[in-house]
């Protein structure tokens, strides 16, 4: 039982959303059509590049792909990928995370309020949310498209707005060095999640980590006690 937080947010993608075939299929399906202006010898991204330039860039990670297209193609291939990368989600490619349902009732019946504070666009948070009924797990779901170049740290400033929550209340869940940067200046504590990643060296950004699903409510626990000490 947390004595201290009461609102937790989560990232979407790697955390939530076991999206990994899904970007790595609808990539695959967006470059067809630039296949001829694609030089022989650029190197297209693998799961694992796909991965790391998300947690680098986090939805406009496509943006720094070098693969040898000039500025329009580019912008092509990024509304063709968004296309696919939907259609995917409604056609049933991805999960959830196993046990993170069961996870997230026990948070609710602990008095937690968990959120969802995506790096993705509206579109992409409502197709997943959508097909696992995340309105069913969440308390609110909210997206950093929708704060243009403010990003996570006016994302997650909202949420706590919404919850009538404190910072030394709050909680965020997520894998990306950009999401922690932003939690930390609103002195919020953060635990980076990895059971999502192939890579872990980027969760050395939040206070506290949890590479597997079961290590995650001691985090917790740690968090609490920090937050605490914190107001003591």
């Amino acid at each position: 039982m947390l004595n201290q937080i009461r609102l937790v947010v989560f990232d979407l993608d790697y955390l939530v959303f076991d999206c990994a075939e899904v970007k790595m299929r609808a990539l695959r399906a967006a470059l067809v059509s630039l296949e001829e202006d694609i030089p022989h010898s650029a190197l297209l991204p693998d799961v694992l590049g796909i991965e790391e330039g998300f947690r680098v860039h986090g939805r406009r990670w496509m943006s720094q792909l070098d693969i040898g297209l000039d500025e329009t193609a580019l912008n092509q291939l990024q509304l063709s990928y968004r296309t696919h990368e939907e259609r995917l989600v409604t056609d049933g490619v991805g999960r959830l995370f196993p046990g993170l349902a069961e996870f997230l009732s026990d948070c609710r019946m602990q008095g937690l309020l968990p959120a969802i504070g995506a790096e993705a666009s509206r579109d992409y948070l409502m197709a997943v949310s959508d097909r696992f009924g995340l309105a069913n797990l969440f308390e609110m779901a909210y997206c950093t498209e929708e704060y243009g170049m403010g990003g996570a740290d006016e994302m997650i400033d909202e949420i706590m707005s919404r919850a009538e929550v404190n910072p030394s209340e709050t909680l965020a869940l997520g894998t990306r060095p950009d999401f922690f940067r932003a939690v930390r200046s609103l002195d919020v504590l953060s635990i980076g999640c990895g059971w999502g990643l192939h890579q872990l060296e980027s969760l050395a950004g939040a206070d506290l980590q949890a590479s597997v699903l079961t290590d995650l409510f001691p985090a917790m626990e740690k968090a609490d006690e920090m937050a605490a000490r914190f107001l003591s």
